[in-house]
């Protein structure tokens, strides 16, 4: 199935930050991630969670050169509703949604955001969704989740949580195994669904950025294409990780320039450095070179930005 959003944005990193702290909000569009979340949920103490929507409100304005997105409550806190109102503008571009568990879930989303759109003068769909599935109740739905509608432009596993929800006795402790099953289980839903490939949840390790490459190789592995960051040292190690090998575009392009000589000469199978290739892996090596462009222009307006 193609993918339902035609030109996803590139999405790496997702830098999370308590949108009440202004301090570190400033901190966003300088950081290299390619998507700044302003957090109203888990980063906010319940006293502040109120207040802390202006807060992003006002934060959005400032964020540049980033995609801007902010974390809602779940529905489960009876603050949803009122953190969307606060929340659509012009300058939001994803609405985060936390403990998604239905397509319910999803639909009733849509209309608070749709309401709000209306309600705030902003173009009706202009806003999109990320979902984190961070419950076993939401791995188990994540199918249904994925395919709810089309503002949802990816999945989130939520990793921190879901160990959580699993009973499991440690804090500290490997939980590779007991989240394994999502973790793999979220890939393929979303992709069944058109989506563009999931992202991984955060490495809660901050100060161990070898361990942190090291987990960002398996979840590339497994097919993710970006990860949450808590923390802007984390931003380059998760860009770096995600981004194509260097020789992996080099091959592509050699791939894709053989490829071309050999249609016209009426063969799509030949064989480049020893690897078969045909229509499929042809289409594999021009993904591969369209996300590096990505990563190239996104870098080069970055540089732009900063002269």
């Amino acid at each position: 199935m193609g993918e339902r959003v035609s030109s996803a944005p590139l999405l790496r990193s997702l830098l999370f930050c308590p949108a009440n702290e202004p301090r570190k909000v400033r901190r966003l569009s300088g950081s290299g991630a390619d998507a700044a979340v302003l957090d109203l949920e888990d980063a906010v103490a319940d006293s502040q969670k109120i207040a802390a929507r202006q807060s992003a409100r006002e934060a959005l304005v400032m964020l540049d050169g980033v995609l801007r997105a902010v974390r809602v409550n779940a529905f489960e806190t009876g603050l949803t509703a009122g953190d969307v109102a606060s929340i659509v503008c012009p300058e939001l571009d994803v609405v985060v949604l936390p403990k998604a568990e239905t397509a319910q879930d999803m639909r009733r989303l849509d209309r608070l955001i749709a309401k709000a759109e209306d309600v705030n003068g902003v173009a009706p769909g202009s806003v999109a969704v990320i979902a984190i599935v961070e419950t076993c109740a939401g791995i188990a739905a994540a199918g249904e989740i994925a395919a709810s509608g089309r503002r949802l432009m990816t999945l989130v596993f939520g990793s921190g949580d879901l160990g959580t929800d699993l009973g499991l006795p440690t804090v500290r402790g490997d939980l590779t195994a007991a989240l394994a099953y999502g973790r793999t289980k979220i890939v393929y839903d979303a992709r069944a669904a058109g989506l563009p490939p999931p992202l991984d949840g955060p490495f809660l390790k901050v100060r161990d950025q070898a361990a942190l490459e090291e987990d960002c190789r398996v979840s590339r592995g497994l097919g993710h294409r970006g990860r949450i960051c808590i923390h802007p040292d984390q931003v380059p190690v998760v860009n770096r990780v995600f981004a194509p090998d260097p020789d992996e575009v080099v091959f592509a392009r050699k791939i894709i320039d053989a490829f071309a000589e050999a249609e016209r000469a009426g063969s799509a199978s030949i064989a480049v450095d020893g690897v078969f290739v045909d229509y499929p892996i042809v289409y594999k090596a021009k993904r591969i070179l369209a996300l590096a462009d990505s990563i190239a222009a996104r870098t080069s307006r970055q540089q732009d930005a900063r002269t």
